[in-house]
């Protein structure tokens, strides 16, 4: 056994075929399938039941599967604490929430790089469940979550800021005159939100559902601009955080008759080591205004 065999299994695991894997991993489907029968020769069990629909484990699966998490998020970590130390460019990947980034993103980028000029950052973006589930498996260092309940036990977090979020409708609407509005103003009225990834998307699900109405949701996407040019247009009514209003002139924010609050924090595994690079930028977010 090794850990390039170990990483094919994991991948066979969750994407459910060889081929998603195989794609996700960019290697042949025959490399693949030769790793996992190695595997499953060499530790005389049958790893997964094959029918046509795909492939699903068997318990010995389910037990390889569950011991080989942590030895290869432990292995994740000595590879990039090793790379770090090393000669090699050191890279940050960081988890951002489109309309989380497109407030920080220019702040961090501009003081960090002036800061620790030697680490790259790359950024994903995506909802807030999503970056929580690309944390879990390793796939991103660290992210921006916004939530509004406390994290489990497996991550650890530094309060950052917090925002509200606002109803936005373009200037002719007959809404736009108005100093607040309620669930039941907006019932029936074509609404655009994030997908349903998105904290935000669940918190405003939830204030439309306090007041028993079902919200006439049109569309959801995970692109800003695209949210924001269905308002602009007067498509549909939508949300997003006040900070991000007074940047997009087009639009006007009405605050909800009950506030919509979001707190915003910056995420980690609870059991990742600390790699030089993480520890700049977590001392960086510490004494940081954002």
């Amino acid at each position: 056994m090794n850990i390039t065999q170990l990483k094919y299994f994991q991948s066979v695991c969750i994407y459910g075929t060889v081929s998603a894997a195989a794609e996700y991993l960019y290697i042949s489907q025959p490399s693949l399938s030769a790793a996992i029968k190695e595997l499953e020769e060499e530790f005389g069990v049958a790893l997964f039941r094959r029918h046509h629909k795909g492939m699903t484990l068997t318990e010995e699966g389910e037990i390889l599967f569950k011991l080989s998490n942590d030895l290869l998020l432990k292995v994740e970590d000595i590879e990039r604490i090793m790379n770090d130390m090393g000669v090699n460019k050191k890279i940050l990947m960081l988890g951002v929430p489109p309309m989380i980034g497109s407030l920080i993103l220019p702040k961090i980028f501009r003081e960090f790089s002036l800061l620790a000029p030697d680490i790259q950052i790359e950024i994903v973006e995506a909802g807030s469940r999503q970056l929580l589930n690309y944390l879990d498996d390793g796939r991103i260092d660290a992210a921006f979550i916004t939530h509004n309940t406390a994290f489990f036990e497996q991550y650890k977090s530094i309060p950052v800021s917090k925002f509200e979020i606002v109803c936005c409708t373009n200037k002719d609407s007959d809404l736009s005159n108005l100093d607040i509005v309620s669930a039941e103003q907006l019932k029936d009225r074509p609404i655009v939100m994030f997908k349903n990834s998105f904290f935000q998307t669940e918190a405003i699900k939830k204030w439309f559902s306090e007041s028993n109405i079902t919200p006439n949701v049109i569309l959801q996407t995970d692109q800003l601009s695209t949210l924001s040019n269905i308002i602009s247009e007067g498509v549909a009514v939508g949300f997003m955080f006040k900070q991000l209003i007074s940047k997009t002139s087009s639009l006007i924010a009405i605050p909800t008759k009950t506030p919509i609050n979001a707190q915003m924090s910056f995420v980690w595994r609870a059991k990742t080591g600390l790699f030089n690079s993480m520890k700049t930028f977590i001392e960086y977010i510490k004494t940081t205004k954002i």
